[in-house]
């Protein structure tokens, strides 16, 4: 039996009203959606309809998102919640009805954990059963016994009975993969059948689980983000629309995205999940589902959800048979979403199209056609292509050979400038990461570096110490205590020589000869000395038997770490150094010092699950005086798109944009120009490039050889892209050649291979860039000023 709830909502009303497209929800889009300006805004409209059913359903049963997923929707309750009666008599709350006397009771509602790994334990900074503690539980105020939790790591009393007494999973699995065949397999050992016996036993759990929301009357308010395989909780594609609360396995898209949680992707695939099925989430009829999505990265899979037949494929197609389901995103997700001639038209005549909208249509056109841009001008029209065409003529009111020719001028202008190097200018080349310059335009480097009349500065903004994993720092130590038993680092250049810090580039010209000898022993051999140096520099060793002493702590203090947890201050910098010294290597190969390399380390960079934002002092002022020293006429930067990627590109680039506006403002003369790149984790379209630069089979090799020598923490591909089981290297290479592929099919195959110019002949690859000047790069970054002022606004209040 199933409970009634009430679902009005005066909310979703106020912010339809706030957006065209939210107002006008087109007819094939089977998910009723609303788009706000940024995820700040998305946050207070989920925190505000959350609110809202709260208060008119008083004993209702609730299941909310884990992750980085509701940082702001947990912002926003906070504020409402601290500042109630305020709002509630002066701010939107009031201008939406609520109550100031009537405070949302979060203990008389039923409180269900949504998913959580397998095994994991449920004081791990990282589990699910943790997050919901910390935030819902004492954030919130939900009763603690009617909270419904899930700990795949403690064993209840009867469970232990059954598992000959044994108190945790963990003496269970002990760090081995879980294998859930194991449910229809003949254990051989004692070992295998207390495996599969622990497997039968959170079996019965979830069905225990599945029952007791039912008895419930099932779920009345969840709330989701959308994976990058388009998982609901952990219910991947594929899986059943009818399936229940279960165990189950999760696939290697969603195991990536998991991978920087828990300490890389070899520790995620040794788990299983327990997730709510896609049918107890929609058991009720009255559920209110809400799917959050910010950001360009998951506009292709919103769409899919929101406008494909229900599917196996898209587990949000399961939403659509709720007449509450709702997609709340962001301006940026909408990316992909199909408008019909007649909406776009309308938008058109507003002025709130995409400035490249008539491109858009020209491309679409030639890729629906099949035809490329020269072949469409010749005449050779098909059918599909003719209504993105048709529609380019009414809105503009010119011929399509004239859009197609100026769309083709366009992009031969851009392949053009991809082929100049820039003489006498000062380039600041600047990463979150640091390989992020690497798999974003490596190729274009070669040529870049080469010029004695271009200075060339490499900036790295964080330290990086997340995507090292525990297990390369133990090989790493490993490495430099057998060296110090042998003897190796003491005859390499004595204790004084190590001291000084300012010899670092003896141990990066000592890697590459070990390089250039092919041999491991003597890279590791200098990549230990490094470490020596650091080490001696930031502890204050005074001689080898303590260097011994500090070696040993640390190792110790690493061999007790939980991969995933948050790692103390010594280990982070173990690991920063070790980052640091690759992007030196790199950079090392073109016969750049390393005082041309700077690690400014800014402050925001943490592994907490919601780092903070840019602060003025520690992260944009460091940038600042780094301009004005090396006072760069270029600066390039990642471009990455809110949502896209790590949290870390949309926060450095914060950083950089107001240390950008400051410089200008100093320097009002200078002619700055601004290069945006993206690598692995968003792409420009063609469109949006304006730099084309063409890459050949030796700039791949030549990648994939810098790559595995020089960022060796990487190779193992830890913490991978969901996009493709390999190496960062390998991913880039992907998408310069399906770039490639992009140009050649617009502006035809024999502009490049019967191209006079070899470097076209030659090119199986494309890089596109952005090259801006500083008052183009503001109006391109705008959502991110909006975004900051929201952010800023939400602050101000809460104060």
């Amino acid at each position: 039996m199933t409970t009634r709830y009430n679902t009005e909502s005066k909310v979703e009303a106020y912010f339809r009203e706030k957006n065209y497209l939210s107002q006008h929800n087109e007819s094939h889009w089977k998910i009723p959606t609303i788009i706000v300006d940024n995820y700040v805004e998305l946050g207070q409209i989920t925190a505000l309809r959350f609110l809202e059913w709260v208060l008119l359903n008083p004993g209702g049963v609730v299941a909310l998102p884990t992750g980085k997923t509701p940082e702001f929707f947990i912002k926003w309750m906070e504020h409402y919640l601290n500042n109630w009666k305020h709002e509630a008599e002066k701010g939107l709350l009031a201008r939406l009805g609520f109550d100031p006397n009537k405070k949302p009771d979060f203990s008389s509602l039923y409180f269900f954990q949504l998913d959580e790994f397998f095994p994991i334990s449920p004081d791990h900074e990282r589990s699910f059963h943790y997050f919901v503690k910390n935030y819902y539980i004492d954030g919130f105020g939900f009763d603690p016994a009617k909270t419904h939790m899930i700990d795949t790591f403690n064993l209840d009393p009867e469970t232990r009975k059954i598992l000959n007494d044994k108190k945790t999973l963990q003496e269970i699995f002990n760090n081995e993969p879980v294998d859930l065949d194991l449910r229809s397999e003949k254990p051989t050992d004692e070992k295998i059948l207390l495996r599969k016996k622990a497997i039968e036993a959170y079996d019965e759990f979830c069905r225990a689980y599945e029952e007791k929301i039912r008895s419930l009357g099932g779920i009345g308010f969840f709330l989701g983000g959308i994976g990058p395989d388009g998982h609901i909780a952990f219910n991947i594609k594929g899986s059943s629309h009818f399936s229940p609360t279960r165990l189950t396995n999760i696939n290697y898209e969603t195991q990536a995205a998991a991978a920087s949680d828990l300490g890389g992707i070899e520790l995620v695939k040794k788990k299983a999940v327990i997730t709510m099925g896609l049918e107890t989430i929609t058991y009720n009829p009255d559920t209110v589902a809400i799917i959050i999505a910010a950001g360009q990265a998951k506009s292709g899979i919103v769409a899919n959800a929101i406008e494909q037949e229900p599917s196996l494929q898209y587990p949000g197609t399961s939403l659509q048979q709720l007449s509450n389901s709702r997609f709340f995103i962001t301006e940026s997700a909408t990316q992909e979403l199909t408008t019909s001639h007649a909406t776009t038209k309308k938008l058109y005549k507003k002025g709130i199209t995409s400035r490249h909208l008539i491109d858009n249509l020209v491309v679409q056109g030639a890729n629906h056609s099949g035809l490329s841009l020269p072949h469409a001008m010749s005449g050779q029209n098909g059918k599909e292509q003719a209504d993105s065409w048709k529609l380019a003529e009414e809105l503009t009111g010119r011929s399509s050979s004239e859009l197609q020719e100026k769309t083709y001028n366009q992009l031969i202008d851009k392949i053009e400038s991809g082929l100049k190097t820039p003489e006498n200018q000062s380039i600041l080349h600047t990463a979150p990461h640091h390989d992020d310059i690497e798999l974003a335009y490596f190729p274009f480097l070669h040529h870049l570096v080469r010029s004695t009349a271009n200075s060339n500065h490499f900036v790295y903004c964080t330290s990086g110490y997340t995507a090292v994993t525990n297990f390369y720092v133990e090989e790493s130590l490993n490495d430099l205590s057998r060296f110090l038993k042998e003897g190796r680092i003491q005859s390499l250049y004595g204790f004084d020589k190590l001291k000084d810090i300012n010899l670092g580039q003896h141990d990066i010209t000592g890697y590459l000869r070990g390089i250039s000898k092919q041999s491991p022993e003597e890279q590791k051999l200098h990549k230990s000395a490094r470490l020596v140096r650091r080490l001696i520099n930031e502890k204050g060793v005074q001689s080898y038997q303590d260097l011994g002493e500090v070696l040993e702590e640390i190792r110790i203090m690493l061999s007790k770490l939980e991969p995933g947890r948050k790692v103390p201050e010594i280990i982070q910098n173990v690991k920063s150094w070790l980052r640091e010294f690759e992007a030196e290597l790199v950079w090392a190969h073109f016969g750049i010092n390393k005082d041309q390399v700077h690690h400014l380390r800014l402050g925001f960079y943490s592994d907490d699950i919601f780092p903070q934002y840019p602060n003025y002092e520690l992260d944009v002022k460091p940038l600042l005086d780094l301009f004005e020293e090396r006072r760069p006429s270029i600066i390039t930067l990642a471009l990455d798109p809110e949502g896209s990627g790590p949290d870390t590109h949309y926060k450095t680039l914060i950083a950089l944009s107001e240390a950008i506006d400051e410089y200008v403002k100093n320097h009002p003369d200078l002619n700055l120009r601004i290069w945006g790149y993206r690598n692995v984790w968003s792409r420009f379209t063609p469109i949006e490039a304006d730099r084309i630069i063409p890459v050949s089979l030796n700039s791949f090799a030549t990648l994939h050889n810098m790559f595995n020598n020089c960022f060796v923490s990487q190779k193992s591909a830890s913490f991978p892209s969901y996009e493709l089981n390999g190496t960062f290297s390998e991913l880039a290479q992907k998408i310069w050649v399906e770039q490639h592929n992009q140009i050649t099919h617009l502006v035809g195959q024999d502009y490049f291979y019967k191209n006079p110019n070899p470097m076209l002949r030659r090119a199986f690859g494309a890089i596109y860039l952005k090259d801006m000047s500083y008052n183009e790069f503001s109006q391109h970054i705008k959502d991110v000023r909006r975004l900051l002022k929201a952010k800023e606004e939400l602050e101000t209040r809460a104060e």
